[in-house]
């Protein structure tokens, strides 16, 4: 989901919620909650729960504590009610000190609303794809690896003009047997027909030395809602549709 800011300085979320953005404490009307300070204890005091994000108050090293505690109380807020009413959506909270242009932020929100999806399958369906999106958007139209006449850098000086997209192929009789073939999600117009993560996580030795690396630590949505073995699927199962990616999230 793209981050949208409308003409009421609002902040659609899916899931039918929306944050709201104000410049100052003084202009929520409504008792709210600092999301720092949620816990089982305001939660089950209050009826109705308004949360209060205000980035000046603390930083991005906190996010993924913030982030863990709000999950961890979903369940409990979703039974007691959070937010109001509003043009037939959620009021989820409020938003002080937004800054549109910082992607740490923006990231921050995009967890929030991963949350509130209700149930596992929907929130990994929306991760992977937020996240597949990011990494398609980093490159396009960049050029980072350097294609000239069909071959990227890494292969300037050899036959191939298939980048990364080849894998070692096993015989029978074991890996002395070996070949190396095309990916076979590749398409005709040489695109991706899997939308394998693992693949688009991975950046070769070329891009290395240009300092493009993709960590799963680095990445908000991916390090705070899958435990360490499900890490070890993202990163690891190229070549792999998307389908089967998240059928191996949702059974570990």
């Amino acid at each position: 989901m793209e981050i949208v800011v409308d003409s009421k300085l609002s902040i659609n979320l899916d899931n039918n919620y929306y944050l709201k953005i104000v410049n100052n404490v003084k202009e929520i009307t409504i008792n709210s909650i600092d999301i720092r300070n949620l816990n089982l204890y305001n939660i089950l005091k209050k009826e109705k729960l308004i949360l209060r994000i205000d980035f000046n108050s603390f930083d991005k090293k906190q996010y993924k504590k913030i982030l863990k505690r709000l999950l961890f109380i979903k369940k409990i807020i979703s039974k007691n009610g959070i937010g109001i009413m509003e043009n037939s959506k959620f009021l989820l909270g409020y938003i002080i000190n937004y800054n549109q242009d910082s992607k740490e932020q923006n990231d921050f929100i995009l967890a929030i609303n991963v949350i509130f999806y209700k149930t596992r399958y929907e929130r990994y369906n929306y991760i992977y794809d937020t996240v597949c999106d990011y990494l398609d958007n980093f490159f396009y139209g960049k050029n980072l690896c350097d294609f000239k006449d069909n071959k990227c850098g890494e292969k300037k000086g050899t036959t191939s003009v298939m980048g990364c997209c080849r894998h070692y192929k096993y015989k029978l009789l074991g890996p002395l047997y070996s070949k190396l073939v095309n990916c076979e999600h590749l398409t005709k117009e040489y695109k991706c027909g899997a939308k394998c993560i693992s693949c688009k996580l991975y950046t070769c030795d070329y891009l290395r030395k240009k300092g493009i690396v993709f960590k799963i630590k680095d990445i908000l949505l991916l390090d705070v809602f899958f435990r360490p073995l499900q890490k070890y699927y993202i990163k690891y199962m190229v070549y792999t549709p998307k389908e089967k990616v998240i059928k191996r999230l949702m059974i570990t």
